[in-house]
């Protein structure tokens, strides 16, 4: 999802930053495409509400756009990109003054790609079954929005631990022991169903 995973003949996130930088919209639009998935992901993480996860997302979109020109370059683009998306949904939901209750089942979001080693006992090799993926699903909704998160940055996103520290802006050493805790509640939920 950094852009390591791209199509034969499609330009790296480097080349469209930088034709971006000058202008080229249709750069910035491909970025977008590129991209769009994962950022409404993290927005609905935080708001847990379509509407506003698509408004978080337009306004990432428009906010990265505006801020291009100071962006590290070091930094990556999806990471940053998170950092915005984070930003603009918990803005979103303060303006909406809505709960953050979901609107749809997590497991629509998300369920299907949270890896079977989440689960003890089981290993990179085992397929979930159906209740194993409707439990993991339900485990991960009750967690808390920094532990969605870090488990989303790591297994939804595939960031390395630099990447998956700046975009939730924590130190890069801090993010193992994030996951690693988030990881014991949500098998901890697992366990008790709670």
């Amino acid at each position: 999802m950094t852009g390591t995973n791209l199509a034969p003949g499609e330009p790296a996130d480097t080349t469209l930053v930088e034709a971006a930088r000058h202008g080229d919209l249709y750069a910035w639009e491909r970025l977008v495409r590129r991209y769009q998935e994962p950022v409404y992901r993290v927005a609905w993480l935080i708001v847990r509400d379509s509407e506003l996860a698509e408004k978080a997302t337009r306004s990432t979109f428009v906010r990265a756009f505006r801020a291009l020109p100071s962006m590290e370059d070091d930094i990556g683009l999806l990471p940053w990109l998170i950092r915005i998306a984070a930003g603009e949904a918990r803005q979103q939901r303060r303006e909406s003054g809505r709960p953050t209750n979901s609107d749809r089942p997590v497991e629509r979001e998300f369920g299907p790609q949270l890896p079977a080693t989440v689960i003890p006992g089981l290993t990179e090799a085992d397929e979930l079954t159906p209740a194993q993926r409707q439990a993991l699903a339900e485990a991960f909704d009750r967690l808390g929005e920094d532990d969605r998160l870090v488990i989303a940055a790591r297994y939804l996103f595939g960031l390395d631990r630099d990447e998956a520290a700046n975009a939730l802006s924590i130190a890069s050493g801090l993010v193992d022991d994030h996951l690693d805790g988030a990881l014991k509640r949500l098998r901890s939920r697992l366990a008790v169903g709670a």
